[in-house]
C-alpha cells in the first residue's frame, strides 16, 4: 500500500546474489524512513514468469517510478535517485544517466514508448558542465527522430535555445533544426545568419541551403 509520496520501487533479486541483498537493504531503509511509498522484492528463482515480463536477465535489477537500473548502485547513488525519482526534472536525470553509461538504445526506446519526451532531453544540452558523451548521445537521438512529428513539436524549445549564450549551444541547435524538416525552422535559422559566432553562421548558411533543397 502506498503510504507516502515518495517513489515506488521493484526489486528483483535472486538468493545466490550478495549485491541484491545490499540493494535490499538499502531499499528497505528508505521504505522504513519514509523516502519510498512502496517496495516490492521478487525473488526470481521462485517468480521466473516475472524476470520473463520485464526481459531481465541479471540482477539486481531495479525499477523506480519507471525507472530501471540493472545494476548495483551504490548507498550514495541509491539516496541520490530515491530524491531524485519523484523531482520534475527526474525524467531529464534518467536519460542523462543511460547516455552516460552507453545505454543510447535504452534512452531511444524510452522516447519511443513515450517514457520520456524530447522536452525532457533538450535540458541537457545547455546544461552546465554536462559530458561529452551525453552531448554526442543527445545528437544521436534527434538524428534517430529525424524529420519526425516528436521533433517538431519541441521547435519552440529550439527556437529559443538558438539564442543561448554559448555558440556551441547554438551550432548544434542549428542542426537540430535542419532535422526537424519543419518549414518553420527556416526562419529561426535565417535568424542565426547574423550571429556573433563565425562558425554558427558558417553552420547556419549549409543548413539552410540543405533544408532549402529538403523543402523543394
Amino acid at each position: 500500500m502506498k503510504h507516502n509520496n515518495g517513489p515506488q520501487a521493484l526489486l528483483l533479486i535472486s538468493s545466490q546474489c550478495p549485491h541484491c541483498h545490499v540493494m535490499q537493504g538499502l531499499l528497505n531503509k528508505g521504505l522504513q524512513d519514509g523516502r519510498l511509498a512502496v517496495l516490492d522484492v521478487i525473488n526470481i528463482e521462485e517468480s521466473p514468469e516475472t524476470a520473463q515480463a520485464y526481459n531481465v536477465r541479471s540482477v539486481p535489477w531495479l525499477q523506480l517510478n519507471g525507472m530501471v537500473f540493472d545494476s548495483a548502485l551504490t548507498p550514495a547513488e541509491m539516496d541520490r535517485w530515491i530524491e531524485i525519482a519523484t523531482q520534475e526534472t527526474a525524467q531529464s536525470s534518467y536519460l542523462e544517466y543511460l547516455l552516460l553509461n552507453g545505454k543510447l538504445s535504452n534512452a531511444i526506446t524510452r522516447l519511443e514508448e513515450g517514457e520520456s519526451t524530447l522536452s525532457d532531453l533538450l535540458p541537457l544540452i545547455v546544461k552546465e558542465g554536462v559530458k561529452i558523451n551525453v552531448r554526442v548521445g543527445i545528437g544521436a537521438i534527434i538524428e534517430h527522430f529525424e524529420g519526425s512529428p516528436i521533433l517538431r513539436e519541441v521547435l519552440p524549445q529550439l527556437s529559443a535555445m538558438s539564442k543561448h549564450q554559448d555558440a556551441m549551444v547554438r551550432a548544434d541547435v542549428c542542426h537540430y533544426l535542419l532535422l526537424t524538416h519543419a518549414q518553420e525552422s527556416a526562419v529561426m535559422i535565417e535568424g542565426m545568419l547574423k550571429d556573433s559566432d563565425t562558425q554558427v553562421r558558417e553552420i547556419a548558411q549549409e543548413c539552410l541551403l540543405e533544408l532549402g533543397n529538403d523543402l523543394q
